[in-house]
């Protein structure tokens, strides 16, 4: 249930909550948080006691409380003893894989709602049907629904892939391979064509997905490069390892296991059943300078690793194998200093913060770099670093209000107080 809230108790130009609070949004112009610690790339030893001004949707202004006098037309929101974290991005979702079925509207949603309440306030979808992706998109900017910013992708791959049901459900309609959004690339293609068609469908970014040789992905981010248009994906592509993906210049990489086939051409087959950790310790790295040319070209890593740690309850099946390569090389990645971000690939059965937690508990990241990683990183990831992820004036007002501080114990990042998207507050019932 959602209601929007214009008159709510003022005292002392401080503004305070009714106890009894159903989910909520709270229409005001212009208000400061005042009595936060700010905890962001920019403030890694937290900033207690400041004052935050948003005016319309933009952070107009950061000062220690007291410290200024702020205008009559401002409302001021008591915050004392809360945390303040940019808003939370997903980078790696799937929201519109068959809008007929599964991903229908009412319970797509339903989960957007739920991720916006958490503290999500962006995702990155990773292809779908960019039909349905641009109308959500849309609605989510304009707030006629409760969503995080969204995002999107266009697909391209090779003829092989677009067998695939997934596929045909996204482009139901459509003849395969022939959307604009999914698009069946081979030497023959018209590329300046292919990324032009891409980019008109509101795309942020073109994903490469699959049966692609390096020679044609090295075509296809120059093209799309010329065109100013971003283009990430999986980590291989079967005829592309990762270094010739970064080599090339592609922004962003998914799935961490995905590493591994810089140094083989297929999972050895010893590896494809349960071990202890020293055998895994002791096998999975990579023998190249990926790591130190992916730091070099500022590549980002989407690692995913949440989808593999669910999957790999099943010890005989392939995910067990993946997630045991997987959380070690981000381990690596991590120590070698490749920009890491926060993607689920969960089909939204868990939210990012479960990967904030993994990357603590399984990649030795610190809690400050597991927050980093889900907000200015995956800002950066997506191309929006310049408007989100950081905390400060000039930015847009993307923000979460925490009762606990997160840098004392990862799960803390789901104590939510409230939650700001472009400038608009959300209210969660506890």
């Amino acid at each position: 249930m959602h209601k929007r809230i214009h008159i709510l108790l003022f005292l002392s130009g401080t503004l305070f909550f009714p106890l009894c609070f159903l989910h909520a949004q709270i229409a005001l112009k212009d208000f400061a948080l005042t009595g936060v610690t700010l905890i962001d790339a920019g403030h890694t030893k937290p900033s207690a006691n400041q004052t935050v001004v948003v005016k319309n949707n933009m952070i107009s202004d950061i000062f220690p409380d007291g410290s200024k006098i702020l205008p009559d037309s401002v409302v001021a929101i008591n915050l004392n003893g809360k945390y303040l974290i940019p808003g939370l991005i997903d980078t790696h979702v799937h929201m519109a894989t068959d809008p007929s079925d599964i991903d229908n509207r009412a319970t797509t949603l339903n989960v957007l709602s739920k991720m916006l309440y958490s503290g999500i306030t962006s995702v990155r979808d990773m292809a779908g049907d960019a039909r349905t992706l641009a109308s959500y998109s849309r609605d989510a900017m304009t707030g006629d629904i409760i969503s995080p910013n969204i995002y999107y992708s266009a697909l391209m791959a090779g003829p092989q892939f677009f067998e695939d049901p997934r596929v045909v459900s996204s482009t139901k309609g459509i003849v395969t391979g022939k959307a604009p959004y999914m698009q069946a690339i081979s030497d023959t293609t018209n590329l300046v064509l292919a990324v032009a068609r891409a980019k008109g469908t509101g795309a942020t970014g073109i994903k490469l997905y699959a049966n692609l040789s390096a020679q044609l992905a090295t075509k296809i981010i120059a093209e799309a490069q010329r065109q100013q248009i971003k283009v990430w994906g999986h980590g291989w592509l079967q005829g592309a390892r990762p270094t010739d993906l970064v080599k090339a210049g592609i922004s962003s990489v998914s799935h961490v296991p995905l590493l591994i086939y810089e140094n083989f051409d297929s999972i050895p087959v010893s590896w494809r059943s349960k071990h202890d950790d020293k055998f895994w310790d002791d096998s999975v790295h990579i023998h190249s300078d990926l790591y130190k040319l992916m730091k070099a070209n500022n590549t980002i890593l989407d690692a995913t690793l949440l989808t593999y740690k669910r999957a790999a309850k099943n010890e005989n099946s392939r995910w067990y194998y993946q997630y045991q390569i997987g959380k070690r090389l981000i381990r690596d990645a991590y120590k070698a200093g490749v920009k890491i971000c926060t993607g689920t690939d969960d089909d939204q059965e868990e939210f990012v913060q479960y990967e904030m937690q993994l990357l603590t508990e399984e990649a030795g990241f610190s809690n400050m770099d597991a927050l980093i990683a889900a907000t200015k990183t995956a800002a950066e990831a997506i191309g929006i670093e310049n408007t989100r992820g950081t905390i400060e004036p000039n930015k847009i007002a993307d923000l979460v209000v925490l009762d606990k501080n997160p840098l004392a114990k990862i799960e803390n990042i789901r104590t939510v107080f409230l939650v700001i998207k472009n400038g608009e507050i959300f209210k969660a019932d506890k």
